[in-house]
């Protein structure tokens, strides 16, 4: 007998079990239909991606992990929302350790100088049923300047412990880092001035 195969008991009593383990929550893609109020940055589900081509000729990635922030959603009224988010600079991620290195240091992104960026919304114009630009002050490097997020709300589902909702959001955005004193190597032909964004956001309704 092959000692790895399943007992014939067990395959049923995991097949009895199993739906109650495998139970999904309901998804709601209508964000009019998503419950309005404060909301928390999910750290575990939200990441910012990074991507700046590599002497003309491959994009180079990269992310920060590490996020806190809070959405006051306003779901019938989406332009009254506002969204605040704080960027742990030390959570740089990069396929090379040197590269980190790098990017951590006091000719990149200083973070021992300056350990986290920040966005916060000043104003939100819807453009669908589902996405709207979010305009609001980038500060990254001890720089502050307005950068647009292009938004898609995903949809909603509910936490199965305790009833909180969840909201799942992707943004894009486009910025210079020269705009935010991020010069090194900027005019060798080795690394691009434009920085490409995308944002994978979940919020957790804050319950009392």
């Amino acid at each position: 007998m092959n000692r790895f195969a399943i007992p014939a008991f067990a395959v049923a009593a995991l097949l009895t079990i199993a739906p109650a383990g495998a139970q999904q929550a309901t998804v709601i893609t209508d964000p009019a239909a998503a419950p309005s109020g404060k909301y928390s940055v999910h750290p575990d589900h939200t990441q910012v991606v990074f991507s700046i081509f590599h002497m003309g000729i491959s994009p180079y990635m990269g992310s920060f992990g590490r996020a806190t922030g809070t959405l006051d959603f306003d779901s019938k009224t989406p332009e009254k929302s506002a969204v605040s988010v704080d960027i742990d600079m030390t959570s740089t991620s990069t396929a090379s350790e040197e590269i980190r290195n790098q990017l951590l240091s006091a000719s990149v992104f200083d973070t021992t100088k300056f350990p986290k960026a920040s966005f916060k919304s000043t104003s939100i114009r819807k453009t669908s049923e589902n996405t709207g630009d979010i305009t609001g002050d980038l500060t990254l490097h001890g720089v502050t300047k307005p950068v647009t997020l292009h938004a898609r709300f995903h949809g909603m589902a509910q936490n199965m412990s305790n009833g909180a909702a969840r909201l799942g959001f992707s943004a894009t955005a486009e910025l210079k880092r020269s705009d935010f004193g991020l010069t090194f190597m900027r005019w060798a032909p080795m690394v691009d001035d434009s920085v490409d964004l995308l944002i994978e956001a979940e919020f957790v309704q804050d319950k009392k």
